[in-house]
């Protein structure tokens, strides 16, 4: 086997041995009794799930925000769940995949936790970074109601395939109701899509920006004012 033959299989070793170690350690934290759907596919990576559930148990914020649910939606339940204080809520664009998800909370007595909101996405009428912004579109506005002092928002969707930039009016349609200290995650942060629209939210909102090396790669925005 060539040297760089060798290199590739052992950063493929590597890489998966990290993704089986923070399934290991994701199953033990959380307090949930039947499996976790599968987390390969369009599902957020293990690291950042682990990640994910660390960082609400240690830092204990009140309301969380993410967009497109599934594993997620779980994960980040059961630790608002664990801290005994706290609310998802969680926008789906599929009725089909966000029943699903209903269907899981349930099972788990996690619904208690989450406020699911499911809506076919509309046409999206402010500024874009999408070539052709008459094709552009987001959850519908009204969905967004009542929210109020958030303080993560986690952003696993739109699919990429609705629109160029899917997901770039997330920061634009509740910058005006995040915390002063929200933080705000963008998974899958390897695409240049995604990472084009951390930037743009960086140099349009303040935000401070990090990428972190996980798997699907994840940006990570905080609000300058919470240094």
């Amino acid at each position: 086997m060539k040297n760089n033959d060798a290199d590739s299989v052992r950063l493929a070793e590597l890489k998966n041995y990290k993704q089986l170690e923070s399934l290991l350690w994701l199953s033990r934290v959380m307090g949930t009794k039947r499996r976790l759907p599968p987390l390969r596919g369009w599902a957020a990576s293990p690291d950042v799930l682990l990640e994910l559930h660390d960082y609400i148990t240690l830092n204990r914020p009140k309301i969380v925000v993410e967009f497109g649910s599934g594993a997620s939606t779980l994960v980040i339940a059961d630790a608002l769940r664990q801290n005994g204080f706290g609310k998802l809520v969680s926008f789906d664009h599929s009725t089909y995949y966000g029943e699903n998800t209903r269907r899981t909370l349930e099972r788990e007595n996690l619904d208690y936790w989450v406020d699911l909101r499911i809506g076919a996405l509309e046409s999206w009428s402010a500024g874009h970074l999408a070539s052709d912004e008459d094709s552009v579109s987001w959850y519908p506005e009204q969905l967004l109601e009542g929210l109020e002092a958030i303080d993560l928002v986690f952003i696993d969707g739109p699919p990429g395939a609705t629109c160029q930039y899917a997901r770039y009016p997330a920061v634009p349609a509740i910058v005006d109701r995040l915390s002063t200290s929200a933080q705000v995650w963008m998974d899958d942060t390897i695409r240049k899509e995604e990472r084009d629209i951390c930037e743009a939210w960086a140099e349009q909102f303040g935000f401070d920006l990090e990428y972190l090396n996980y798997e699907k790669g994840l940006g990570r925005l905080s609000r300058k004012s919470a240094e």
